[in-house]
């Protein structure tokens, strides 16, 4: 499903249901049979899944040019591979940035394994991130001439003297350079009837955003729409951050809850509104407390920035609407979900995110320790 314009998509159908969104990867290691449990146990309309850093993207960018790696992450073939027959009997699409740096080579993969089983998927994938092309493969190539940081607007940001020092070699290789590409790709792929969707280098939020688009039928200007699923895309995309695995006050409730913790799923509303929720048959938890523990990573400001749309937070609800409780000493029964709302939306930046890797800079080993309460725990 190569990227080739971005036809205006438009409303055609009245409001549906929430659309169920369910993330099966936050991370590269996370592993594979997530996307499978996520299928079963329940039913959502869509798996998406994030596999990419910007560390694991550069490290296998050499080795892939050289033949020596297929590109694509291997975690997200094996998941797409145990879960292809529950796929088509659910009927349950899939986006996820598997494909890396060879997002077609993994599509067409799938698309082999698939017709080897008899399994008749539509599989399309997304390209058009790779700038090295645009941008030249040495630092020569930059002509001193860097994008400016996002944080550049801040006067009181000050940069080291020796942050761009790297300029003063020319000979140096750029490893990498991408784009994170908007939603509207991938929307039209699910509009031209794709059953999976395998991306490269999209923004983080992109297959959450498409998933909701595509379903709600959303115009690309119908913002608090698109700004409302933005935020669902921040709050699944590292899958049990939000279930309780970055809650601080963790101490307060049984440990065995944040024993392999389930991973989240998002209801997406034709207004941009959403509930976070999980399986109920599994572990972890969802309170207003993981949920804002989630919203407040990486997050930019009361402004977030996306490729297809700007996120207006000043005004964010969140509320917990069902509570953990257990039933046994030895049975947990999780009936937990938490309401967002309140997020109005403005037009995307004209410029959108970008990352260029060479050889420079310095590597060092870091230990960490626990501190402050529940050591032991931690």
């Amino acid at each position: 499903m190569v990227r080739t314009n971005e036809t205006p998509i438009y409303r055609a159908f009245q409001p549906r249901r929430p659309v169920r969104v369910a993330n099966c990867s936050g991370y590269l290691c996370d592993p594979a049979y997530r996307m499978y449990e996520q299928i079963s146990h329940g039913n959502v309309d869509f798996v998406t899944g994030d596999y990419l850093a910007e560390m694991n993207m550069a490290e296998n960018a050499e080795a892939h040019r050289a033949g020596n790696h297929p590109g694509y992450i291997s975690t997200a073939l094996e998941g797409l591979s145990r879960s292809l027959e529950l796929l088509a009997e659910k009927k349950t699409k899939v986006v996820i940035n598997g494909g890396a740096l060879n997002p077609e080579g993994l599509a067409r993969k799938v698309d082999e394994l698939a017709k080897q089983r008899g399994i008749a998927l539509k599989i399309g994938w997304v390209s058009g991130d790779d700038l090295i092309s645009h941008t030249g493969s040495d630092i020569a190539s930059l002509r001193g001439d860097l994008p400016k940081h996002i944080d550049s607007w801040n006067l009181d940001l000050q940069l080291p003297a020796n942050i761009f020092s790297f300029l003063e070699d020319r000979s140096i290789p750029i490893v990498l350079s991408n784009a994170y590409l908007r939603a509207h790709a991938i929307v039209k792929g699910l509009r031209e009837g794709a059953d999976i969707i395998i991306c490269g280098r999209v923004s983080d939020a992109s297959s959450v955003i498409a998933a909701a688009w595509y379903w709600h039928s959303w115009s690309a200007t119908e913002y608090d729409s698109l700004a409302g699923s933005l935020i669902p895309s921040h709050l699944i995309q590292c899958s049990a951050y939000v279930t309780g695995a970055k809650l601080s006050g963790f101490t307060k409730y049984d440990q065995e809850i944040f024993i392999n913790p389930g991973f989240p799923i998002a209801e997406i509303e034709a207004d941009g509104s959403c509930t976070i929720t999980k399986h109920e048959s599994t572990s972890g938890m969802i309170t207003s407390d993981t949920v804002v523990a989630q919203f407040l990573y990486e997050i930019q400001g009361n402004h977030y920035l996306n490729s297809d749309v700007t996120a207006v937070l000043d005004d964010i609800s969140v509320s917990q609407i069902s509570e953990n409780r257990r039933v046994s000493q030895i049975y947990l029964q999780f009936e937990d979900s938490v309401k967002v709302t309140g997020v109005i939306g403005l037009p995307p930046p004209p410029t959108t995110k970008a990352a260029r890797f060479y050889h420079a800079g310095y590597q060092c080993q870091i230990l960490v320790n626990a501190t402050g309460y529940g050591t032991k725990q931690k």
